[in-house]
């Protein structure tokens, strides 16, 4: 339900804000005081297209503001907007071309404003904001009447998840096709590693051994002297050191301070000989296999041209390369899954789509004969009101159907679709026919009515009204009328008035009330002469509507 709204800088309107009430809204002024402007206005809330030509002259921007009072959090959730109490939609419109949507004060776009606007408002009247006209309107309009609302929102929910999993498979596939060219590159790397069958710190042992073999015969030729000079020649330090002990003995017979020195001695003499031992011992150890260097060689070649194309750590990548060709075996086994549940999903979907198919149809006839006769007595006494039916392809979230409403006002015309024939003023009527006879149909929306009362007086007119009437016990109606006849139902009224103002034109919206609404319905009445009979008829002509309402 629209609570509030606030327009500035659009058209003839400087600013303005207007505070609406549950029920049958009304509003009422002379012809161009700027009524549809505010219809229009509504419009841009709708969704409908911007024109910078709408920018009251002299300024740069406009805006029209809105609170609504509805309950939206799912589908503001789903377009990750944030949801509050009330519902707040502003659109700027800039002399430059720029469009900026705000919702609740969250920028956004004009095709969330679309997906939203048919849960906020039904337009109906001129400048081609008649959403009757729409198919999925339609469509709606005839879940509605069938009690097929739930049925159709499933129907929308499983197309709604049915796009979601095959986005998510076809997404999966374009990735597994690149994931199966880097599986075969994987796959190479893989082979080429556990073919040389690296093991941990190989290549440095490697080195290690082709340093020793490269260089055999120095190291041998050392150690070799290294042992003769410390023990096996005539004149080896551990022969000598061995004489030295010995002098050094005979001498301590006569100083008892020479036996640590004689000590010590010994243990540099033991220790020489442990070290000429181990050179010994080291130099039977070189081999100076040609063989083995050329093996060590080449071994140590494979390792280094490995560590370069893969790094230092050859077994580590190997584990990285084989966790990730595991992972794309993974691939394969969501892909399995999707696969399945995207083909439930479609059958859930075919069998709900099928069944609001029936439904639909099964109501439409019901729905034909109802329009007809509310029409007849909406000054449309020829009228005939087709919803003919066609099947389109599966995948939509409207279902298998394609519902178009056929209409003709005329005796002998063939029924044609509403948008090539029927005017705004029809169109209002179609869809307050329409609207009349979905008793059970209750909605947090509102109802715009422009034009209603076109080509239509005296009895026919007071039906609209006594319809409005009823209509506003299940939503909010705005309705812009000349007629008092349509006026007197009306549960609040507001007077459009252009003004000229420091030179300016403008537009003001009065509400009126008592005696200033009396005034005003008896001028919608008797031009601009009001009597005393037109206003004691103005007074009894709300008296009925006032009982009609009860």
């Amino acid at each position: 339900m629209l609570r509030f709204l606030r327009v500035r800088h659009f058209a003839l309107i400087d600013q303005l804000e207007l505070h609406f009430n549950p029920g049958f809204n009304l509003l009422s002024g002379e012809t161009g005081a700027g009524k549809s402007i505010l219809v229009d206005a509504l419009g841009l809330l709708a969704g409908t297209k911007a024109s910078a030509e709408t920018i009251r002259s002299g300024e740069n921007r406009a805006i029209v503001e809105a609170v609504f009072e509805v309950d939206l959090r799912k589908d503001l959730d789903r377009l990750g907007l944030d949801a509050e109490d009330e519902l707040i939609i502003r659109r700027e419109i800039s002399s430059d071309g720029k469009n900026r949507v705000f919702i609740n004060n969250q920028p956004t776009t004009v095709s969330v404003l679309k997906e939203l606007a048919p849960s906020l408002l039904d337009i109906h009247g001129q400048h081609g904001q008649q959403t009757l006209t729409d198919p999925a309107t339609q469509l709606s309009l005839i879940d509605a009447f069938a009690n097929a609302a739930d049925l159709a929102l499933n129907v929308r929910d499983l197309d709604r998840e049915i796009r979601t999993t095959r986005d998510e498979l076809e997404e999966l596939l374009r990735e597994q096709a690149r994931k199966l060219e880097r599986l075969d590159f994987l796959r190479f790397q893989c082979d080429e590693i556990r073919k040389a069958n690296p093991k941990p710190g190989e290549a440095d042992d490697a080195r290690e051994k082709l340093a020793v073999l490269t260089h055999a015969s120095k190291l041998l030729d050392a150690a070799t002297n290294g042992y003769d000079v410390l023990y096996d020649s005539e004149t080896s330090v551990s022969s000598m050191l061995g004489h030295t002990q010995r002098t050094l003995r005979d001498a301590a017979q006569y100083d008892a301070r020479l036996i640590p020195i004689i000590e010590q001695a010994e243990s540099v003499r033991i220790l020489i000989q442990d070290i000429a031992h181990a050179l010994r011992d080291y130099s039977a150890r070189i081999d100076a296999d040609p063989g083995e260097l050329e093996r060590l060689q080449s071994r140590l070649a494979e390792l280094e041209r490995l560590q370069r194309k893969y790094g230092p750590d050859l077994t580590g990548h190997l584990d990285r390369v084989q966790a990730e060709m595991d992972s794309i075996g993974l691939t394969e086994s969501r892909k399995e899954e999707l696969g399945q549940k995207l083909s439930a999903l479609e059958q859930q979907y075919s069998k709900a789509a099928q069944a609001l198919s029936r439904k639909r149809r099964a109501a439409s006839k019901k729905l034909e004969d109802l329009v007809v006769g509310e029409l007849k007595s909406l000054a449309m006494p020829n009228v005939r009101f087709e919803v003919r039916w066609s099947d389109v392809t599966p995948g939509r979230s409207t279902g298998i159907d394609r519902a178009e409403f056929h209409i003709s006002a005329n005796t002998g015309e063939e029924p044609r679709p509403l948008e090539k024939i029927a005017s705004g003023g029809e169109l209002s009527r179609i869809m307050l026919a329409l609207r009349t006879v979905m008793t059970s149909d209750r909605g947090q929306k509102t109802l715009v009515f422009d034009e209603v009362d076109a080509g239509i007086g005296g009895k026919a007119a007071e039906t609209v009204g006594r319809k409005l009437q009823e209509l506003a016990s299940r939503y909010q109606v705005l309705c812009v009328t000349h007629l008092a006849q349509i006026a007197a139902f009306a549960s609040h009224q507001y007077r459009i008035e252009k003004l000229v103002l420091d030179g300016r034109t403008v537009t003001r919206v009065e509400p009126l009330a008592g005696a200033a609404r009396v005034e005003e319905l008896a001028r919608m009445m008797s031009g601009t002469r009001v009597t005393d009979a037109a206003r004691q008829h103005i007074k009894e002509l709300l008296a009925h509507s006032v009982k009609s309402s009860k």
